[in-house]
């Protein structure tokens, strides 16, 4: 795993944590 600086951190693979990755993605932060 490499670092690095992100802005948003999505815990969780589920439904809730794929839809919160999708949002903050289309919204411009970094995932």
């Amino acid at each position: 795993m490499k670092s690095g600086k992100y802005e948003v951190l999505v815990v969780g693979g589920g439904h809730a944590g794929c839809e919160a990755a999708l949002a903050s993605s289309r919204l411009g932060s970094k995932t």
